[in-house]
């Protein structure tokens, strides 16, 4: 099985963001335990903004210490035969079984996600693990325990540069004057035939990028055939 793991920011707090540091080294020598071959660690600030490049390559560091002080890839499974790992493991497989089986039987995963199940049931572990947090069954160390009174947090905000934005308006503009006008309208003609069939749609949109098309004008074509996708209201 192959995946990718590092710790997802939900788990990060604003209250004593240092504390999140800590947090990121354990979710990512977790992540390196348990056999994950892509880790995507998050930062330390990504509780309450965009991740500075101070916060991002402390991340970057503490994934290399692992690596290369702490030995994590020495050995391929580590914890290969621990009972208690093994028997975790068939649980959450168990679990996911039981998920899997409940998706299938009401009609697949499309129709789930099409009718609003699988995002009413992520909304509600949401709350129920918001509402455990909140009452103290669910220990949150500088959030519902060890508190601190914090005279001020110094933290650094990624601050919103609109040079930035006109810098990427040109640039698009210049791409758009300069590619083939004619290769980009035959490869998105050719992406929406392919839309309206049962065609693998991937080797148009390489076509489409390869002739230099944006983002917005694929997927407006997408749009036009498949619709705009909106979400169902479950009470």
């Amino acid at each position: 099985m192959k995946m990718i793991a590092g710790g997802g920011g939900g788990g990060l707090t604003i209250e004593q963001p240092e504390n999140n540091i800590a947090r990121g080294a354990y979710y990512a020598l977790i992540s390196a335990l348990s056999g994950t071959q892509t880790m995507a660690l998050c930062s330390y600030d990504e509780a309450y903004t965009i991740p500075s490049k101070k916060a991002a390559l402390i991340s970057l560091r503490t994934m290399q210490i692992l690596m290369e002080e702490m030995g994590l890839c020495d050995t391929v499974d580590p914890l290969a035969g621990s009972y208690y790992v093994e028997s975790l493991t068939n649980e959450l497989e168990n679990k996911i079984r039981t998920c899997m089986k409940k998706v299938e039987d009401s009609g697949g995963i499309v129709k789930a996600i099409s009718e609003g199940y699988i995002q009413s049931e992520v909304s509600k572990q949401a709350y129920l693990h918001e509402r455990k947090i909140q009452s103290g069954e669910e220990v949150k160390v500088g959030v519902n325990r060890y508190r601190i009174e914090e005279e001020e947090r110094n933290i650094e905000f990624h601050e919103y540069d609109p040079t930035l934005a006109e810098e990427q308006i040109k640039r698009l503009n210049s791409v758009k004057a300069k590619r083939d006008k004619e290769a980009v309208t035959e490869s998105l003609e050719k992406l929406k035939r392919a839309a309206a069939s049962d065609e693998n749609l991937m080797p148009y949109i390489i076509d489409c990028v390869k002739s230099y098309a944006t983002v917005g004008e694929i997927t407006g074509v997408l749009k036009e055939v498949f619709g705009e996708f909106r979400e169902p209201v479950r009470f």
